[in-house]
């Protein structure tokens, strides 16, 4: 529960910075992305190549699965929900001793949904905790001067922090020979007002 509580406070964090970062800067981007209202973001991305000839990465962007609460509160068996770009049919739904909402399927999978801020709602694995998310973007972003990375993947570690492309390049070969690689499950990026990234960070994920 605690780790469920840890999850919807990271969701709310990233919808503030979301809501605050029109003002950080000009971005010009397609009438119909989302692009232009990245500058100044911290969001759950998979950190793909890196390509030496612009000092880019390549990004894909994630965004978490929201809904209504009372679509939740309306489900019924039969019902379909789309979920991390699944489809999933509803045999039960129940409220566990949490107080939140416990969709099984038809599948076998069980689906938790947890209230975060007044009327909205995200969704969760029930097996690993893990949220539902969908892809909203790929990108090529540029490297910030000082980028710095921060490790805090073992529970049973400190963190460590790493600064500078060269460290964060030797760190994230590793990770992906040895595990998940940068997996949007469990990281993070942030970004100024220039859309450059000044920070990755990545925490512990069942898959590690």
């Amino acid at each position: 529960m605690k780790k469920l509580q840890k999850l919807a406070s990271l969701f709310m964090a990233a919808a503030l910075s979301l809501t605050s970062a029109a003002a950080l800067a000009d971005i010009i981007a397609p009438d119909d992305s989302d692009y232009d209202d990245l500058a100044g973001v911290t969001v759950n991305a998979t950190v793909g190549e890196y390509h030496e000839a612009d000092n880019t990465f390549t990004v894909t962007l994630y965004a978490d699965d929201v809904y209504e609460i009372d679509d939740i509160d309306e489900l019924k068996k039969g019902d379909i929900v789309l979920a991390g770009g699944q489809v999933f049919e509803v045999a039960d739904k129940s409220v566990d001793e949490f107080g939140e909402t416990l969709v099984k399927c038809t599948n076998g999978w069980e689906i938790i949904f947890s209230q975060v801020g007044d009327d909205k709602m995200i969704a969760m694995n029930n097996e690993d905790e893990r949220r539902f998310m969908h892809v909203f973007a790929q990108l090529q972003l540029p490297v910030a001067g000082g980028i710095t990375f921060e490790d805090a993947s073992n529970p049973d570690e400190k963190p460590v922090t790493y600064t500078g492309l060269q460290e964060i390049l030797k760190i994230k070969q590793e990770k992906e020979t040895n595990s998940i690689g940068l997996d949007f499950y469990a990281t993070v990026i942030t970004m100024n007002k220039k859309m450059e990234i000044v920070r990755i960070y990545q925490e512990f994920d069942v898959a590690q």
